[in-house]
């Protein structure tokens, strides 16, 4: 299939990407809420922490893309969404408690999905703007990424993709970019092309946790 008609079949994704796009941010900052409360931060850090985590790699994809208004200044619901996710996580008794070791427990999991639901976004996106397929896919991993990358860094730590030992991460994101697009390109409903590219991208990032599955490393000089 041509670009062109790849972006005929993007064209119809306004819906799907209407239902991605706060199920991602809701997951993401998920997940910078957990590490954060780790670190023994007060509510106002853990806000900021799952903000940038979930609102990161969106605002990336958009500066670069050079889209105004950036997508949560036009969807203003989204950083009030957090808020309320915040307030619930750290205030609602009956709610917290049972909820915070769950919430670490699973913490890969829901990191792994945000990752998938963020990456077929930001590919999504790309394409969108009439970007061809491959640097697409590179919106995608970044716009997947980013947020992590923000959350490390604010709670002082190496960055995940950044570790000699992590498993494989941005590689699983790029990977299900590919997913997606190849759904497209075989002219599959556009659902099955996103579940596709989620599924494929959260289910390589679990099983490169479960097998501790990293790139092989370059042979240092002599």
């Amino acid at each position: 299939m041509e670009p062109a008609a790849i972006l005929n079949q993007i064209a119809r994704l306004t819906a799907l990407q209407t239902l991605i796009e706060p199920v991602a941010v809701m997951v993401f900052a998920f997940s910078g809420m957990v590490p954060a409360r780790t670190k023994q931060m007060d509510g106002v850090g853990v806000y900021i922490v799952a903000f940038v985590t979930a609102l990161g790699g969106g605002t990336l994809r958009d500066v670069l893309l050079d889209q105004r208004p950036l997508f949560w200044v036009e969807h203003q619901e989204y950083p009030i969404l957090i808020l309320i996710l915040v307030l619930i996580f750290l205030y609602a008794p009956r709610f917290n408690l049972p909820f915070q070791p769950l919430a670490r427990q699973y913490f890969n999991l829901v990191d792994a999905l945000g990752l998938g639901l963020f990456s077929i976004s930001g590919t999504a996106a790309a394409l969108a703007h009439q970007i061809p397929l491959f640097p697409a896919t590179l919106f995608g991993v970044i716009t997947g990424v980013f947020g992590g990358v923000l959350r490390d860094v604010l709670i002082t730590e190496i960055p995940m993709i950044f570790r000699q030992s992590t498993s494989l991460y941005a590689t699983c994101s790029f990977v299900g970019c590919w997913a997606f697009l190849l759904a497209l390109w075989l002219e599959w409903p556009d659902a099955i092309a996103v579940l596709l590219g989620i599924t494929t991208t959260t289910t390589l990032r679990l099983l490169a946790l479960h097998f501790n599955l990293t790139l092989p490393l370059g042979q240092k000089g002599g």
